[in-house]
């Protein structure tokens, strides 16, 4: 049976099929997933305890890692287990121990899971082969990050007046974000996963690779926030409209450039409830087999204290330190920005330990390392974590790096991309396509492209689906091409709902497409 929902399920079962989703078409994709848990294991053998001293049998089956500003709060009900690096391990009711969140803390609830569970073998660790010469294409992305557009997102975030997932304006934040990436060319996917009875939506948009369309290089932050009042005000311009403008400049960005490796941006719920949204995504990827090259993870990287050295914490594990190379490479090719590198195995308080847990590389970013630090956010989980106190030449320097390991690590494609000698002026054509319904084959006219000679037509299903690319030779502005369903990149086209675009077009060009019998 051809289906929306066969074309989707087909996309998540292998990588090593056509996982070609969420580009340029308009409209709005529902996913629910499950999240699956991790094997089980011993406490004692979880990375995240490893710089404890706890002996076998001490720990009760739920158990939290809690980082905070300070001493931990004096709660009836919790018991502290252990204190290392300004992190605690404790356990007691769950909801008194999210309650440590509104009093300024961060949970993060751990699975029964060992080393060996969530650690690459040493023996399948990547090399990362430094690059040594500025690519210009890269040095042209780097340099459209710019104060105005990330304070606007960041403030634009923060005008929800709160973005607490238990809100109820919810879904009016996930609903405006995903028409963020829908302004970029983009087909958002909304994912739900419940959590105490509720459903939550993470938001994600696909970029797909010219080369390696089954192989993502994910970028991801949290939008939602929290505060002492989270249903009234939890601004969280820090906490994190921060990483939240993070993706969505390299969103607007990458999107007029083509990569060899697909790129997934993605914005996570529930962060704040200990790590639910991401939790939810990574098992759901890790059970389907989802090609997860590496992810780039940012929380709370723009507060800015007058006198204080600014420098990004760039936090990974073992496993993940090629990937952090490859970052690290690029903020030095690309940017003045300062930062710090830190291995440890233990950091597992941001979304990227949701992928540590399921195996794969990701590297996080932040502000600060220890919350006791000056350069640690004072107005963190306040209502008073406002734009005001975000620093300009700190967040614009964090975002180049972002961008810039971005696109290094999904690698530009020149060759295929209608952007030249680094120019970001987006193709302007019309198209057309003729007869429209269509049973077999039908025409598409390009026209308005004078200064062309030649150009793509990109072709897919409604799941998001590439099943066809044609080039058009262009004369005077003007080319045709002809197209049979059936007959390009995959065979099973059947009949419904298609779209095409010229590559490189806004998402006003996409043209919709009816196929019958």
């Amino acid at each position: 049976m051809c289906s929306v929902i066969r074309s989707a399920c087909r996309a998540v079962i292998r990588i090593t099929r056509n996982l070609l989703s969420n580009l340029i078409l308009p409209g709005l994709v529902l996913l629910i997933i499950i999240p699956v848990f991790a094997s089980e294991g011993q406490w004692t053998d979880h990375p995240a305890l490893q710089s404890f001293d706890l002996g076998e049998g001490e720990l009760p089956d739920d158990i939290y890692l809690v980082r905070t500003r300070g001493s931990l709060p004096q709660i009836d009900g919790i018991v502290v287990h252990g204190a290392s690096q300004g992190l605690y391990v404790i356990s007691g009711d769950a909801n008194i121990v999210m309650g440590l969140v509104e009093l300024g803390c961060a949970v993060f609830p751990l699975q029964k899971t060992s080393a060996a569970d969530v650690n690459i073998s040493p023996d399948s660790y990547r090399i990362w082969t430094p690059a040594t010469t500025p690519d210009p294409n890269i040095e042209a992305m780097v340099a459209q990050v710019n104060w105005s557009g990330i304070s606007t997102e960041i403030q634009w975030l923060v005008d929800f007046g709160t973005r607490y997932s238990f809100a109820s304006n919810h879904f009016t934040v996930v609903s405006a974000l995903a028409d963020r990436f829908i302004g970029y060319g983009f087909t958002p996917v909304l994912y739900s996963y419940e959590y105490n009875g509720t459903t939550l939506w993470n938001v994600e948009a696909t970029q797909t690779g010219t080369v390696y369309p089954d192989s993502f290089i994910v970028i991801c932050g949290h939008f939602d926030s929290v505060s002492g009042d989270p249903y009234v005000s939890a601004p969280g311009a820090d906490d994190n409209g921060t990483g939240t403008a993070t993706v969505l400049a390299a969103a607007e960005i990458l999107s007029q450039y083509d990569f060899e490796y697909s790129i997934r941006y993605i914005c996570f719920s529930g962060e704040e409830q200990g790590l639910r949204g991401s939790q939810a995504y990574a098992s759901w990827a890790a059970a389907n087999n989802i090609g997860i090259v590496g992810v780039l993870n940012f929380d709370m990287l723009g507060y800015w204290e007058p006198g204080v050295e600014q420098d990004l914490e760039i936090e990974t594990n073992e496993a993940s330190e090629w990937f952090a190379q490859a970052i690290t490479n690029a903020a030095d090719l690309y940017t003045d920005t300062v930062y710090e590198l830190h291995v440890y195995n233990g950091a597992w308080w941001g979304d990227h330990a949701s992928f540590w847990a399921e195996g794969y590389a990701a590297v996080n970013h932040e502000e600060a390392w220890d919350w006791g630090d000056p350069d640690f956010n004072p107005y963190y989980h306040t209502t008073s974590d406002l734009l005001l106190y975000i620093g300009e030449d700190f967040m614009v320097g964090n975002i180049q790096i972002a961008v810039a390991a971005l696109a290094t690590l999904a690698i530009h494609d020149p060759g295929s991309s209608g952007v030249n000698s680094g120019s970001l002026e987006s193709v302007h054509g019309e198209l057309h396509a003729q007869p429209n319904p269509f049973t077999e084959q039908l025409e598409f006219t390009v026209t308005g492209l004078l200064n062309m000679e030649t150009t793509r037509i990109f072709i897919y299903d409604v799941s998001g689906r590439q099943v066809d690319v044609l080039s058009v030779n262009i004369t005077g502005g003007e080319g045709n091409a002809q197209w049979t369903a059936g007959s390009g990149l995959l065979h099973d086209v059947c009949t419904g709902i298609y779209f095409a675009r010229i590559e490189n077009s806004p998402t006003s060009d996409v043209l919709r497409l009816l196929h019958i019998n």
